[in-house]
């Protein structure tokens, strides 16, 4: 069957142009990163649980994906002209579309999600809207200067911070969770700029690294504040620790293998938080695994699974 699937995508040029543009095997990690902020804000804000959850966690996730997925064309579309001499293969450069295409879509899209966000309150449409701030400035200045990292990180820390503000006003309990995730990219883009180098420098390394691992102590001091167990916060690192120093020393060369497997693996980065949150509802239902436990459980693997799968699809970069 997936043979299948593959023959169809590389027949279909403008089908896998598309699903290249949109960085579809990133999606996945864009509904983890949403949902994270939704369990916690509903962990710290003491939310009851009711079926009005799903409808507006889905909203909210849907929203998530329109934004990423519009600030991607909008990348692509800035971005044409130096695609056209160094990235030929690219769908403006090819010639699949035409750019006027690809700005409406990034702007009907945004402004899409910008809207769906709205099911989760003004304040979480007030963050979708900074997430399409950030990804303007990225845009605009991500070829100039490589501090345009903090802005494309941004992006993916605003995610949970939409998902959490639906839930509770307030930012105490999902900082470090946003913090987080812009230390991942941070470290990600690093490492990849640092592999790239011919000589590189060993600070530049060193920094990577350290960003790596500040997003788990980060992760770790959310957990603290959210009263979750010891040992479950330790189970829910091990995923992250282990693939994140595979990567760093077994994908490390060709450069693009090392950035796919560091973005496949953002949503272990939820893990860390998700899986202790999922094993203390266990407990607090005298071991039932209820719906929202096992979604908590499963969402974080199964969207870095995913991502390995659709990157052979469409590239993740």
């Amino acid at each position: 069957m997936y043979g299948h699937l593959a023959a169809f995508m590389d027949h279909s040029g403008k089908l896998r142009a598309l699903l290249a543009t949109a960085r579809i095997a990133n999606v996945p990690s864009v509904v983890s990163n949403v949902w994270l902020g939704v369990m916690i804000g509903v962990i710290i804000g003491r939310v009851r649980l009711s079926e009005a959850l799903w409808p507006m966690a889905g909203s909210l996730a849907l929203a998530g994906v329109l934004l990423y997925v519009g600030g991607n064309f909008l990348n692509d579309w800035m971005d044409r002209g130096w695609d056209r001499l160094h990235r030929p293969e690219r769908a403006l450069p090819g010639k699949l579309f035409r750019p006027g295409a690809y700005l409406t879509a990034a702007l009907v899209l945004m402004m899409a999600g910008v809207a769906l966000a709205a099911a989760g309150g003004w304040r979480s449409a007030s963050v979708a809207g900074g997430i399409v701030g950030c990804i303007v400035i990225y845009t605009i200045f991500h070829k100039q200067t490589p501090w345009a990292v903090v802005p494309m990180g941004l992006c993916r820390g605003l995610l949970p911070v939409m998902g959490f503000e639906a839930f509770y006003p307030y930012l105490d309990g999902v900082w470090p969770a946003a913090c987080g995730l812009l230390c991942y990219i941070a470290g990600l883009s690093l490492s990849a700029r640092y592999e790239s180098l011919a000589e590189p420098p060993r600070l530049t390394g060193l920094l990577a690294r350290l960003l790596l691992l500040t997003t788990a102590v980060l992760m770790a001091w959310g957990n603290h504040g959210m009263a979750l167990a010891r040992l479950p916060v330790i189970l829910g690192a091990l995923p992250y620790l282990a693939w994140t120093s595979y990567c760093l020393r077994f994908r490390r060369r060709p450069v693009p293998r090392l950035v796919s497997g560091l973005l496949a693996g953002i949503p272990l980065v939820d893990c860390m938080v998700l899986l202790p949150a999922s094993m203390m509802m266990i407990s607090e239902s005298n071991g039932n695994v209820t719906l929202i436990a096992a979604t908590c459980l499963l969402v974080p693997p199964i969207a870095f699974l995913l991502a390995l799968v659709l990157q052979r699809l469409a590239p993740a970069t």
